[in-house]
């Protein structure tokens, strides 16, 4: 799960629930219920805590007395980020968590799902899905609404699993690659790549071992254990 939070309107992305995110030397990043930490703690795995087909589903959420209340109408602009502020955007973030893990914990297994996102700023609530989501799904952005909270489901270009599959193609090689960050996109569109030095030739080795299929986004990043 991400937070798409902003001041003044713009998105800014913040992890709650990392999707097959790889760091050198580091273990996936995130949970479902809490913000993402780095454990230097290799071997590295290239699985997200919600990958498609976990044998251990996540535990539905127990909502605290008052969590999934409506919430009051939206402020021009948007909720403010002050927490002095009444109806600042931390106390709907807490409304609309609850229905994000929710949702999480219900189609973690379901081979559609991709990612799930707040936008406490605005009262948003973001599904990625390959295809249709689940009645039980859909059921529970019907009670979003009815709190005040607009959900919003977008396609996916592919399902989570195959970009996983691509990644894991990658993971035993990461440090011959110069691979300082592997995961994938929040929207299930493209595997992002970290390379420690981004140069023609180091993208077209990595594309070619995770095959012409899977669209591939390359950034220049240092590797975060030689800093």
């Amino acid at each position: 799960m991400k937070w798409l939070a902003a001041a003044a309107s713009v998105l800014v992305l913040t992890a709650c629930a990392s999707v097959g995110t790889v760091q050198t030397g580091a273990a996936p990043i995130g949970t479902a219920a809490g913000p993402s930490s780095m454990v230097a703690s290799p071997p590295v795995a290239a699985s997200s805590p919600v990958d498609v087909g976990s044998e251990t589903p996540l535990p539905m959420p127990t909502p605290s007395p008052g969590s999934e209340g409506t919430l009051p109408p939206m402020p021009a602009g948007g909720r403010p980020t002050d927490t002095a502020a009444p109806d600042n955007v931390y106390d709907a973030q807490g409304v609309i968590d609850v229905f994000a893990e929710e949702v999480e914990a219900i189609a973690q297994n379901d081979p559609g799902y991709c990612n799930v996102a707040l936008d406490p700023v605005h009262d948003g609530l973001t599904v990625w899905w390959h295809g249709t989501p689940s009645p039980a799904v859909l059921a529970v952005l019907d009670r979003a609404r009815i709190a005040r909270i607009t959900p919003v489901v977008r396609p996916t270009r592919f399902q989570h699993a195959l970009l996983s599959a691509a990644s894991n193609k990658l993971v035993g090689q990461i440090t011959d690659l110069g691979i300082s960050m592997l995961s994938v996109s929040i929207d299930c569109s493209e595997l992002d790549v970290g390379l420690v030095t981004d140069t023609a030739h180091a993208e077209a080795t990595v594309q070619a071992i995770v095959g012409g299929g899977i669209p591939l986004h390359f950034n220049e990043m240092a590797d975060p254990i030689a800093d």
